[in-house]
């Protein structure tokens, strides 16, 4: 658990596709997510606890394995981004580099998540 008993967040959730028009309003008029901000590469969509971002397959900068992977991509805000970037590199689970502000990671059944450093405490539970 992270400081004062609160452990990692949930971030945004990344869907990475060849159809991103299609898919952003897939989840804005069938879901009834709302847009935050889109352009060609990715479209921010809002919900009331976590974004859903959905960029297209070709995003330089997200490592190539990562964004050709189905599914979604679930980020993880943690307290100490260097030492869960070390915890992560020593169990054989990080794809590609440190980026400085975040890192992806693969789970043991090949899920990928993105991990950043959660600067804000949320003390409403």
């Amino acid at each position: 658990m992270g400081e004062e008993g609160h452990g990692p967040k949930v971030g945004p959730v990344f869907a990475f596709t060849a159809k991103r028009a299609d898919v952003e309003t897939f989840y804005r008029d069938v879901v009834g997510l709302a847009v935050r901000s889109s352009d060609h590469d990715a479209a921010w969509l809002e919900t009331s606890n976590a974004d859903v971002v959905v960029h297209a397959r070709e995003d330089t900068q997200t490592p190539r394995e990562v964004s050709r992977a189905p599914g979604f991509v679930v980020w993880f805000g943690v307290a100490h981004l260097d030492e869960t970037w070390e915890r992560a590199r020593k169990a054989g689970a990080t794809v590609g580099e440190f980026r400085g502000d975040h890192f992806f990671a693969r789970d043991p059944d090949g899920r990928y998540v993105g991990v950043y450093e959660e600067h804000g405490h949320d003390h409403d539970h």
